[in-house]
């Protein structure tokens, strides 16, 4: 029986629809426990993202958590681990704008890293849902370069290039 099924299921996931879909887009969740903000996005965030998981959605964690009860030398190795985990997905370039904050969350393709749209505190578990679902459209649907969704809500860079121990 499990043999017949087989190339039926074989099928399936070569249609995208298994449970290990390539990533579309990545949700760069910039995070730490002490972040007001986080404690309440976060749970949103992950309770969306785990309904889009199948459709190639993954989150992708940054934790900042440690950042702040660390002697100068393991701060050093914190970042120097973070800005590793940021750009093996492709968005080096988020840890130069937003590394060391808290409570910013960036969805990314993940082709390219491009930035697709911004998720704050204020949305809804069903707004981060809509954006979710936006930027895979863009992502999957728009040529690299032109995927700008309707008023990106993404905050400016917060690091202007001066060097700082963030950076």
């Amino acid at each position: 029986m499990i043999l017949r099924l087989l190339p039926i299921l074989l099928a399936f996931t070569s249609l995208g629809f298994g449970a290990t879909a390539e990533p579309v887009v990545k949700v760069v969740n910039f995070s730490a426990k002490w972040c007001p903000l986080c404690r309440v996005l976060d749970p949103r965030i992950e309770d969306a993202v785990e309904g889009f998981s199948v459709q190639g959605v993954v989150l992708v964690k940054i934790d900042m958590t440690d950042l702040d009860r660390s002697n100068d030398q393991e701060r050093e190795a914190i970042i120097a681990r973070l800005q590793a985990v940021a750009a093996s997905h492709g968005a080096a370039y988020l840890w130069n704008w937003y590394g060391g904050h808290a409570g910013i969350v960036v969805i990314i393709a993940a082709d390219n890293g491009e930035p697709l749209t911004c998720l704050t505190r204020a949305l809804s578990q069903r707004e981060i849902e809509d954006r979710i679902q936006e930027s895979l459209v863009l992502a999957s649907k728009v040529r690299p370069g032109r995927r700008r969704p309707n008023g990106t809500d993404c905050p400016a860079p917060m690091n202007t290039g001066s060097s700082s121990k963030a950076d």
